[in-house]
């Protein structure tokens, strides 16, 4: 078939909602620099090795990643991993607020919100002090404990809470990395309170992975629901949580009796306080709550209403989680099934009346009377929050473990700064490349500053080298076979993907993709460059791929599918079996649409889907898939291609029809 109108847009993906810009972790790097004259020196120094007895080695940048003073530990918990190289007392702290924000998220948010990740969670938790480190070095800044950006929002306890965003973390498709430097931070235990100050203990806010958790759920939550938790002015998870504690006679925390996060914010802090002062004087006064159906409607915000509109979505999200949407049993199912609906169909009147069972203008009602009551009143959780949890069992790390979780944090927080600071991008991707260097070369046994040349044990001169003759010793060569960790060949392998050297990503991915590592990424990227170059030689008929060329990109795209779909994973899958001359078959066909209802919002693969379907003689599949694809696209352009499609579609049914 011929004259599919091909989409002339790209599938958004969604971001981070916020970037934390703070520099590298002190890793005892040091920096070898290399004279801006050198370039001039070249040949002088090449017609002085003639009569000098020397060996010129190769100018390495040296990364400790291991150090004597302060060595690396290794632990292991539920959903995460730990390296740490701060003291037992001080690892346990962070540890175990981590476990307490995983714990809350699970009480509060719904189970099928919350995907298992593929890949456990990394956690790095630093103790470096900067008036140890030289200038010249990068590093991470210490956490700072401070009062809430929006102490309004928090009452009567702004002063006494202390919360902190401080950490760096970084994320690719599969995985979440958070580094936390806690030197000073003020670390309490039961046998280090001062009794003569009670009250004086205080409990780490808890570190929740939240917005991570969520970005994984399939079919993905609306995106007024998300902004509704993690809205930057709004969302209710917008700073961490804090826990209320019971205290002791000796002001020792014995036990956490529930949480509390910031209040309910409309528009702005001055418009908040400015309703509140019209508050005090008239509690009968009406607030223009905007119509629920601007807060459903499936385009985009524009920028002039977006305060506005992310306050309701952050109200509609405490009324429905945490307020009377949550007490009343009824209420509470009515939101979840709401929620559940809105991940596959836009949101209109009559389905919220289905979930309700009343319509806009009720629950409008509902939510200006809710407003006035938790206007910048903290949200409180009561919730029984375990106050111990078992201790770490640390164990010295290896060089692997400590080259794969630093390296895999330092080149997915440079590939992320790409874009909006690229030098610091390549200062973090350098820092990496280091790092994993280090890991690979203690693995080997090979002296962190030689390079031994091409064939030559380290340590040794070339066999032919003669006295009097210098001796160039070339760039360490890094080869798959010598890393024995799975784990760290993935990251190497993406590592050298993300600085551009595919052959080296490419023999790398494969290794570990044979030894059937567990990091989905590492199977999509490889997926991606057989596929590029399978595109660039296609040798099935009329310039397609052949069935082998086919089979070669799909099968680790399947193997990615298994640990956690992604919209990338499935327009790949589409893509291939478009440029193939192989006919899928209706296995392949179920997968495909399935992969559809796993991103009903993502039009441009539900498209390329339908296109594939009607190629291959499913025209069945074909029509629901654009009716599915018709159902998130606005009128105009986009939705004129779904329709020519269909036309066509009816045109030719073929031979293959289903």
């Amino acid at each position: 078939m011929s004259g599919y109108p091909p989409p002339n847009w790209a599938p958004a993906r969604m971001k981070t909602h916020k970037a934390l810009l703070l520099f590298l972790p002190a890793l005892g790097a040091m920096t070898a620099v290399q004279s801006a004259a050198r370039a001039d020196q070249v040949a002088d120094d090449a017609a002085a090795s003639a009569r000098d007895e020397a060996i010129r080695m190769q100018s390495f940048i040296v990364s400790a990643t291991q150090i004597e003073r302060d060595p690396w530990y290794y632990a292991s918990l539920p959903e995460f991993e730990v390296l740490s190289r701060a003291t037992d007392r001080v690892t346990n702290w962070q540890s175990k607020a981590l476990l307490r924000g995983f714990f809350f998220e699970n009480q509060v948010l719904p189970k099928d919100w919350l995907p298992q990740s593929p890949v456990p969670y990394t956690v790095i938790i630093d103790d470096v002090d900067l008036n140890e480190i030289s200038e010249r070095q990068i590093h991470s800044l210490p956490m700072d404990f401070r009062s809430p950006a929006d102490p309004v929002m928090w009452g009567d306890r702004s002063e006494s809470f202390r919360v902190s965003s401080d950490a760096v973390v970084a994320h690719d498709a599969d995985t979440y990395a958070a580094n936390f430097n806690l030197n000073g931070v003020k670390i309490f235990a039961e046998a280090d309170v001062d009794v003569s100050l009670p009250g004086s203990v205080e409990l780490p806010a808890v570190g929740t992975v939240s917005l991570e958790r969520l970005r994984r759920c399939t079919p993905p939550l609306p995106k007024w629901l998300f902004e509704g938790l993690f809205g930057l002015n709004s969302g209710i998870f917008r700073e961490s949580f804090v826990p209320l504690s019971d205290y002791d006679q000796w002001g020792r925390p014995e036990n956490i009796r529930g949480m509390a996060g910031p209040g309910t914010l409309w528009v702005s802090l001055d418009e908040t306080q400015q309703l509140l002062k019209r508050l005090k004087k008239n509690k009968s006064m009406k607030i223009a709550v905007p119509p629920m159906g601007v807060l459903f409607a499936e385009a985009p915000v524009s920028k002039r209403s977006r305060d506005l509109w992310e306050s309701e979505a952050g109200l509609f999200a405490r009324w429905g989680l945490m307020g009377p949407g949550h007490v009343d049993p009824v209420l509470s199912r009515a939101f979840l099934e709401l929620v559940r609906r809105a991940r596959l169909e836009p949101v209109d009147e009559r389905m919220f009346t289905e979930c309700f069972g009343f319509g806009y203008g009720v629950m409008e009602e509902k939510l200006e009377s809710f407003l006035k009551t938790v206007l910048a009143q903290p949200i409180t959780v009561d919730l029984a929050v375990p106050f111990a949890f078992p201790g770490l069992e640390t164990r010295p790390a290896t060089s692997d473990e400590i080259g794969r979780i630093l390296g895999d944090w330092l080149r997915m927080k440079g590939d992320t700064l790409r874009g909006n600071d690229p030098e610091l991008g390549r200062k973090f991707l350098a820092t990496a490349g280091r790092i994993l260097e280090r890991a690979y070369r203690d693995d080997n046994g090979l002296p962190p500053d030689v390079a031994p040349p091409d064939g030559q044990p380290s340590g040794s001169l070339p066999g032919n080298s003669n006295p009097g003759s210098a001796v160039v010793m070339r760039p360490l060569v890094v080869s798959a076979s010598r890393i024995h960790d799975t784990r760290l060949l993935a990251v190497y392998g993406l590592y050298e993907h993300d600085i551009g050297n595919d052959g080296k990503a490419r023999e790398l991915l494969e290794a570990a993709a044979k030894a059937k590592v567990a990091r989905p990424q590492a199977y999509v990227v490889l997926a991606k460059l057989r596929y590029a170059e399978a595109i660039g030689k296609p040798l099935g008929p009329r310039g397609t791929l052949s069935a082998r060329q086919a089979a070669s990109v799909l099968e680790p795209l399947h193997a990615a599918l298994r640990y956690a779909p992604t919209p990338d994973v499935s327009s790949l899958v589409v893509e291939t079996w478009n440029h193939c001359d192989l006919k899928p078959s209706e296995r392949d066909v179920e997968d495909i649409v399935g992969g559809i209802g796993l991103f009903p919002r993502d039009v441009g693969l539900a498209y390329s889907s339908a296109v594939l379907c009607a190629r291959a003689g499913y025209t069945a599949q074909a029509v629901a898939l654009i009716d599915k694809g018709i159902l998130f696209t606005p009128p105009g352009n986009l939705r004129d291609y779904f329709e020519r499609l269909r036309l066509i579609v009816a045109a030719t049914p073929g031979p293959g029809a289903r």
